[in-house]
Order: structure tokens, then C-alpha cells, then sequence
């Protein structure tokens, strides 16, 4: 079997090299927009930590500039253009749009499978100054101003294989077209020399840059003060995301007592899934209970508030902690505020 998986990760090798020739020698012809298109992507299958630094770069950017967000939608019905209300079906727009969108009401928020006629259509009908590209690196019809390349360290890119031999989307040398590449969900301290290799490996040129950026947890529902409390407090944790590893080595830090209930990524609960979870928490002998979840499950779940009165379902968000911050909000800015006034 694994021979079967090496020989199509070679074909498809081989397929996307001749596609981004293609590319590369203007066979293929990549647009561009005056309005300044920031391009956040990996090149590895998921779980690299592109929604945190969305909102990351939203906080920095929404002050000043008009922002807008561009999506597939994942894991929603429809394939068309969409804009994405708070009031939002996760089937409409999928749950990470509908995500940022509760996070931050006032900013523009679009679902499109074509991300070319996405961004045409909201050029059109707003006065944007810069658009946020959720994962598209690999769609290069659209040439974007800067692009910004994520990996993780427990898994870098250059460690990694081609899928189906490995997560891989596309060959290591897609990293080229990067300005940034961050290595994501670093841990809280990273040896000097292990953090020296690293970047060696990464094997950059004289255009780019690297940095480090680690997950932090925002307490919004009250389990340090759970924590404080004489009894041990047991938590029923939900989640539909790629990695909750970082999620519950967390929890495991303050030593609660976790059921972790985990379903696949972007999973779209269903009643059956919300009772089956009541059930459990009802099951739970400790009455110091708590139902846990993350901001991208959370919006799922709500839809199914009937279900779960009067029990409160409670969420932890995650932060992006760049290293090199204020270094890293510099080029960001500046990226956006020259190629703004130029337009």
C-alpha cells in the first residue's frame, strides 16, 4: 500500500511542477488587482493555523483600513458567491467564515469557490483597502501582492511528503513564491540551535522572511476561576478541528478531567450529535461539569441551543503569538498602506 500511495504522489509530483510551469512562463496568466491582497495559505492539507492568523492580521489592520475577507467556505452546501451576515447558516458560509464574522461584525466577510470572481465582486460593490485571501497559495489565477506561507513545527513543510505519501499539496518548492513563511504552534521555548536549523532548512532567499509564532488560549470561560474552586472540576470537551492536541495538552496543564468528544474537521453536528453530547454530560458523576468547545465549534453548536438548555456551552479562543511582533506588524502595514495609497 505504501508503494501505491509513493507512485501517486509522484504522478501528482509531476502534475503540479507542469502546472505551475505553466504558470511561471505566463501560459497560464495569474491577474492582478490594485487593491492590496494579502494571501494566507500553506502548503501542507489543513491544521496550520491560517483562521488565528486571519483574525491576527484583521485586529492589526481594521482600525485603519477597510478589510475584507475572502473564503471558500469550507464544508458549506453551495459553491457561489456569498457575503456572510452574523445571522449566517454554518451550511451557507461554512464555520470559520461565519467565525470571523462574529468576531468582528463590522468587517466584510465573503464566501466564494472562485476566489478570482470573489475578489472582482468585492471590489465591485465596496470601497475595500485591503483584502485577507484565506488559503490560496495554491491558486495562483490570482496574483497576490504579498504571501504569507504557514508550517508547523512539529511537522515543516520540508520534513513533509506529497499526498497521499504524506499531507504535502504541491512540492516544497511552492514555498519560493512565499514573502513570509511562519512556523506555527511553536512551543512556549524553543532551544536556540533547534530554532537556527530550523529556518536553515527552510532554505529561504533574500526576499523573504521567517518567523515563529506560538497558540495562546484567551480565557473567556471562566475556568481559571473553575480552577481555583476546592473541587476538581471535569469538562466534556467538543471539538471538530484538525489537531485539539495543543487544546488539551493546555487543559491537561491545569490537570481538570477531560472527555474529549472528537469529531473530523468542519464536522456539521447534527441533533443526534448534540443529544448523544447532553447525554454524556449528564452521565458525568461530578456536578462541577462544563461543556468545552473552540470559537470554530461553537458557532455550529449554538444552532442547536434548544437542545442543550439550560446548559451553557462554553468556548475557549485561540490567539497567535508572533515572535518578532512588532517587526512582523511593520511589514504588514507597511505592505498595505504603500499599495494603498498607490491605488
Amino acid at each position: 500500500m505504501r508503494i501505491l500511495l509513493y507512485i501517486i504522489a509522484i504522478i501528482l509530483d509531476i502534475i503540479t511542477k507542469i502546472r505551475n510551469l505553466f504558470f511561471d512562463w505566463n501560459i497560464f496568466p495569474s491577474i492582478g488587482f490594485k487593491t492590496p491582497i494579502i494571501c494566507i495559505g500553506n502548503l501542507s492539507v489543513g491544521g496550520t493555523g491560517k483562521t488565528p492568523l486571519t483574525d491576527y492580521i484583521i485586529h492589526l489592520l481594521k482600525k485603519e483600513y477597510k478589510v475584507a475577507v475572502l473564503s471558500r467556505g469550507y464544508g458549506r452546501k453551495k459553491q457561489d458567491f456569498r457575503y456572510v451576515s452574523y445571522n449566517s447558516k454554518v451550511t451557507e458560509v461554512g464555520d470559520e467564515p461565519l467565525m470571523l464574522k462574529k468576531k468582528h461584525p463590522n468587517i466584510i466577510i465573503a464566501v466564494d469557490s472562485n476566489k478570482k470572481r470573489g475578489i472582482k465582486k468585492i471590489i465591485q460593490d465596496n470601497n475595500i483597502s485591503v483584502i485577507l485571501l484565506d488559503d490560496g497559495l495554491q491558486h495562483r489565477w490570482i496574483k497576490a501582492g504579498m504571501n504569507i506561507l504557514l508550517t508547523k513545527y512539529e511537522l515543516p513543510f520540508y520534513n513533509d511528503y506529497l499526498y497521499p505519501f504524506g499531507k504535502l499539496r504541491e512540492n516544497k518548492n511552492g514555498a519560493k513564491r512565499s514573502d513570509i513563511i511562519i512556523i506555527t504552534k511553536c512551543p512556549n521555548t524553543i532551544n536556540p540551535t533547534t530554532k537556527k536549523g530550523m529556518i536553515e532548512k527552510l532554505n529561504i532567499n533574500c526576499h523573504q522572511k521567517v518567523y515563529l509564532s506560538k497558540i495562546e488560549y484567551e480565557d473567556r470561560t471562566g475556568l481559571k476561576r473553575i480552577n481555583n474552586s476546592i473541587q476538581k472540576y471535569s469538562i466534556i470537551l467538543v471539538t471538530g478541528i484538525e489537531d485539539a492536541t495543543p487544546l488539551i495538552n493546555y487543559l491537561n496543564q491545569e490537570n481538570y478531567k477531560i472527555n474529549h468528544l472528537k469529531y473530523s474537521d468542519h464536522h456539521n453536528y447534527t441533533e443526534k450529535d448534540c443529544q448523544n453530547i447532553l447525554d454524556i454530560y449528564h452521565e458525568e458523576s461530578n456536578i462541577n461539569k462544563i461543556i468545552l468547545t473552540t470559537d470554530k465549534d461553537k458557532v455550529k453548536l449554538e444552532e442547536f441551543n434548544a437542545i442543550f438548555e439550560p446548559v451553557k456551552i462554553h468556548h475557549i479562543s485561540i490567539k497567535t503569538n508572533i515572535e518578532m511582533e512588532s517587526e512582523f506588524k511593520k511589514q504588514i502595514i507597511d505592505y498595505v498602506r504603500k499599495n494603498t495609497s498607490n491605488n
